[in-house]
């Protein structure tokens, strides 16, 4: 994916993409708003060598990216504006710190 914005013209607590069990992706310059209720703006589960570049929030989070799976690994966040959320990164249900590279 490149060069993508997500808006909605109604309140949705969902993240602005979830990725499920999906390997070797590269998404570029994504732009998202999401909602103050969702929990992440982002959601990878069992996700692996997946690259984002130029990722952009435009609404305040509570977590750019949530890694969820112990069969995710090697995503890079390289660059972009995440200084909305309050937190870059959370983990769940064996997601763990190695498997997220930042160079935000």
């Amino acid at each position: 994916m490149s060069n993508v914005r997500f808006e909605f013209a109604t309140q949705d607590a969902r993240p602005a993409v979830i990725f499920d069990h999906v390997q070797d992706a590269s998404v570029n310059a994504l732009s998202a708003q999401i909602a103050k209720e969702s929990e992440s703006a982002l959601r990878f589960i069992e996700s692996k060598d997946v690259l984002l570049s130029a990722t952009r929030l435009l609404a305040p989070a509570a977590v750019f990216l949530e890694v969820g799976g112990a069969g995710s690994e090697n995503i890079s966040v390289d660059g972009g504006d995440v200084s909305k959320a309050a937190k870059t990164v959370a983990f769940q249900n064996g997601g763990v710190e190695k498997a997220v590279k930042l160079r935000v």
